[in-house]
């Protein structure tokens, strides 16, 4: 599967169970607190970053284009300090949670993981002892 067809699922798999799960705590009034403290943490990086790249393929024009690591780490940093610093001062309904920050950087390992097309496998013949 090439990395567009990967980065395409990953953001419908992440944009579905993001859906699923505010229906099921908004509409449904289902509550699992782990699930409703981390969930979208987690699927906000692999929600945006391919939005991003997806701009930016439009933009330069180039449909080989690919974010580079600089800016995944720079979304995430940016994220992290409007979501659990700037926000949660300039509003008080926002609760900032210094947990979320691993959250966003997990969701940010995924969408690296799934953007890099390069398989990383043994050579055959070789033994991983």
């Amino acid at each position: 599967m090439n990395v567009n067809r990967k980065l395409t699922l990953l953001f419908t798999v992440s944009s579905i169970l993001f859906l699923m799960h505010q229906y099921a705590q908004k509409v449904a009034k289902v509550s699992l607190p782990i699930i409703d403290s981390y969930l979208d943490p987690i699927l906000f990086m692999p929600i945006v970053l391919p939005l991003i790249g997806w701009e930016r393929k439009l933009i330069y024009q180039n449909p080989a284009y690919t974010l580079p690591l600089s800016h995944v780490f720079a979304c995430f940093l940016l994220v992290s300090v409007l979501f659990e610093i700037i926000l949660p001062l300039w509003n008080e309904r926002m609760t900032a949670d210094v947990w979320d920050v691993p959250f966003y950087a997990l969701g940010a390992l995924i969408y690296t993981i799934t953007a890099n097309d390069r398989c990383r496998s043994l050579p055959t013949g070789t033994s991983s002892i």
